[in-house]
């Protein structure tokens, strides 16, 4: 029966103790754990953050009278999604044309000459613009990229480049595309510096820098990057976010081990991005331009040939003015053959955007120029809308595949836009051809009342009408190129670069030395720490006082200090041995717990074999009779005898003599070196131990051996093996049981505790055997006793 009325509380001195008593493993693990962090702070590059800050503006392009004037380009501006501008930005087609401006195909490393090296390359560091040699690539042919190419410096001007790797792919710098995957390259060549190296993976040329001239038996090594690598990197580097909620300023943050490198990297793309987005905004202005330019073209010989005619005939005829009423009828055909001009060129005009649309020219990812000058709002917002789409889908391409869900949805969306729109031009259409039909209608009216006018008037006045119409539509297309004119010439980008790449912080990100060794001496002492708890808990043997009151209401009688295995006598042989002293102890509190009662016969037993049962039997009846008592030491383990390593005893007589041949109990005694010592050996090992410790005359012995002793001491089997203490149960006045120390499992205590909570055990005390002072907690004050101990 555990006992278990104790709360469980933690004895931080115990655990104390226990560490100190392994103070060796911490220091081995400080000592492993320092050395790793060396190693790595050693090794690891330094990576360092960047930062930067883009403002992305309001949509409005070139200046303000611009804006004022050129009514051709007003659109609705429903503003920017800052997400989606996020997405354009972190997009890899925006990082490769940003790395295509930069010379980042080749990254030089140098082996540093550093301790750590001469076991292997530990310790290599990048260099950027400061490598003494240049890497010279033919990027007409093809290049082995992505694996290191140790470059070793030898005399006279010499090199050797060593390469080994497997599955390593082939890579054509004209398109940026893989060609082939080489399943294995071992490369190893002595060459000249600027002596082309050439072979059927790679073509390059090393050459010198003068002013870094490299030393023989320096160490380096060059890696070609293909595009792709550097594109992951610095997606994988950059990382983009507004200043605030609702914030259109966007802080781009980047890491990298060469400050120079990652700098011009965050400028390059932040110019990249507004270059792209005022190209955009030209290419918008542009395509005005020439489709105005394709009208006027037209206009300018019809005008000229209009012109030309009214002049031939005025000069054929000798027509002079013609009369008021003639006037006021030829001013209303004027203006309806105007109308009926500008109606044919606004249909002329529908039906061209109409066929840019269904043809796709001119439908990208910003408002189509043709629609740019359309006076229908309803068709302006569908452009509009349109425009928004494209840039949702560009921001989810970031990360998102082909079959992703919400790009089929946008997808679903841009379509249904552009069928409203080719529905919205078609009826614009239709309705110039219903204006048209009626124009026409009243033009018939006038030129039939202008029939009864002479007929050299009329067509004079037919052909100044025309040269009229086509003047006021040339001069219209002018105007309306002037305005497009001053708009792309001011055209100006809404994104703007606030603040230029910089270093962020005081240091690198990576490597913090001290908070690593900080960290490398907590775990070099937290781990061992934790592994000693999870031993301490597994372990289920007892430890100690502390642990035997946990578990059984037993009382306790004394410990048993540890020893050497020549300490078989220790009281005897040893008498100021720790040992010695123990037994005195518990030979003075078991003769205090006996006083009185005339209580003579103790037992001695334990769980298992190799307690240390018969050793504690044997020198607390040693203990008694040195101390002037007369003592008997009976050996009833008659299946397991240990007596012969203690004393010089012969086994062809002892109990089982006695209780099965008859033999008087003076044949049976035998004497010891140790004075008022006796003892009765097993003798020769019987078939059925149990049932001669059953016989009456057992009990006739211990009656006869109470008379002629003081005590009588039982050396009983285990009780976890054998039924036989349970017979000498009896027999016995007091029983000790021995537990050995970080030995006997506390499971096996369940038997005798059961026995001692159903009252079938009395007077039985608790005995730790071979208990190391220097190991345990509760008796470690006793460690300072060898003063007294011989």
């Amino acid at each position: 029966m555990k006992k278990n009325n104790k709360d469980h509380v933690i004895d931080i001195r115990s655990w104390l103790f226990k560490f100190q008593t392994r103070w060796y493993v911490f220091a081995a693990c400080v000592l492993v754990f320092l050395a790793i962090a060396y190693v790595f702070v050693q090794k690891t590059q330094r990576v360092y953050s960047f930062k930067s800050t883009l403002l992305l503006g309001d949509q409005q392009t070139g200046s303000k009278k611009a804006q004022e004037l050129l009514a051709i380009l007003d659109s609705q501006n429903k503003g920017i999604k800052v997400e989606d501008e996020i997405g354009i930005i972190q997009s890899a087609e925006m990082i490769r044309q940003a790395l295509k401006n930069l010379d980042y195909t080749v990254s030089y490393y140098k082996v540093t000459d550093h301790w750590l090296n001469s076991i292997t390359d530990l310790v290599v560091e990048e260099q950027y613009q400061d490598a003494p040699y240049e890497v010279d690539l033919d990027t007409s042919a093809y290049q082995l990229v992505d694996i290191p190419i140790v470059v070793e410096v030898l005399p006279d001007n010499k090199f050797e480049i060593t390469a080994e790797a497997k599955d390593v792919a082939q890579y054509d710098f004209s398109n940026h595309t893989v060609v082939d995957f080489i399943p294995k390259v071992d490369i190893k060549q002595v060459l000249e510096f600027d002596q082309p190296y050439k072979d059927k993976y790679m073509s390059f040329k090393l050459s010198r820098i003068i002013y870094m001239d490299p030393q023989p038996g320096e160490k380096y090594y060059f890696v070609i990057n293909s595009m792709d690598k550097l594109v992951g990197q610095q997606q994988k580097n950059l990382k983009i976010r507004p200043i605030e909620r609702e914030s259109r300023v966007l802080e781009l943050t980047s890491e990298g081990s060469i400050p120079e490198k990652e700098i011009r990297f965050l400028n390059a793309l932040m110019q990249e991005y507004v270059f792209r987005d005022l190209e955009d905004k030209n290419i918008t202005g542009r395509k005005t331009l020439d489709f105005i330019d394709s009208q006027l073209a037209v206009l300018t010989d019809s005008l000229r040939r209009s012109k030309q005619a009214v002049s031939s005939f005025r000069s054929t005829n000798r027509l002079a003015n013609i009369n008021v009423q003639s006037n006021q009828n030829y001013e209303k055909l004027t203006r309806l053959e105007s109308d009926r001009a500008k109606l044919v060129t606004d249909k002329i005009y529908f039906q061209n955007i109409l066929e840019q649309v269904q043809n796709g020219d001119g439908i990208t990812e910003s408002v189509s120029p043709a629609s740019a000058s359309l006076q229908n709002p309803n068709l302006n917002n569908l452009f509009a809308d349109l425009s928004e789409l494209y840039k949702q889908k560009a921001g989810y391409r970031v990360n998102s595949t082909e079959d992703n869900p919400l790009l089929k949805v946008l997808e679903g969306k841009i379509n249904n836009t552009r069928s409203a729109i080719i529905a919205n031009l078609k009826n614009m259409v239709r309705s110039a051809d219903v204006s048209i039909n009626d124009v026409n209608q009243r033009i018939t009216g006038i030129e039939s009342t202008l029939a009864a006018l002479p007929e050299n008037e009329r067509k004079l006045m037919d052909l100044q009408s025309e040269a009229e119409f086509v003047d006021k539509k040339y001069s219209f297309l002018l105007e309306k190129r002037a305005e497009a004119a001053i708009a792309l010439a001011t055209n100006a980008t809404d994104k703007k670069i606030v603040d230029k790449a910089s270093l962020a912080g005081n240091g690198p990100v990576n490597v913090k030395p001290k908070l690593i060794y900080m960290l490398a001496l907590l775990m070099g002492l937290a781990i061992p720490a934790v592994v000693i708890a999870l031993m301490d808990n597994v372990d289920n043997t007892i430890q100690g006082k502390n642990d035997l009151s946990a578990i059984t209401r037993i009382p306790f009688l004394g410990v048993i200090a540890h020893g050497t295995v020549d300490d078989k006598l220790a009281v005897k042989n040893n008498p100021r041995s720790a040992i010695a002293e123990s037994f005195r102890s518990m030979r003075v509190n078991l003769q205090y717990l006996l006083a009185g009662d005339n209580l003579k016969v103790i037992g001695v037993t334990s769980s298992v074999s190799g307690e240390g049962k018969t050793f504690c039997s044997v020198n607390l009846a040693s203990e008694l009779a040195l101390s002037g008592k007369k003592v008997v030491l009976i050996e009833s383990d008659m299946r397991k005898p240990t007596f012969e390593k203690y004393f010089n005893t012969k086994n062809d007589s002892g109990l089982s003599s006695y209780l099965t041949n008859g033999l008087p109990l003076e044949g049976v005694i035998q004497q010891t070196e140790v004075e008022n010592l006796d003892i009765i050996p097993c003798g020769l090992i019987p078939d059925n131990a149990i049932h001669l410790l059953e016989l009456p005359r057992m009990q006739e012995l211990i009656d006869s051996l109470k008379d002629m002793y003081d005590y009588v001491v039982i050396d009983t089997p285990p009780i976890g093996f054998v039924s036989e203490f349970f017979i000498l149960m009896r027999h016995l006045d007091t029983s000790l049981y021995v537990v050995k120390h970080k030995y006997t499992n506390k499971d096996m205590l369940d038997q005798v505790n059961e026995l001692y909570a159903a009252k079938k055990l009395k007077n039985i005390y608790m005995v730790i055997n071979d208990l190391d002072y220097n190991k345990t907690y509760e008796y470690g004050y006793k460690r300072k006793g060898h003063y007294y101990y011989a």
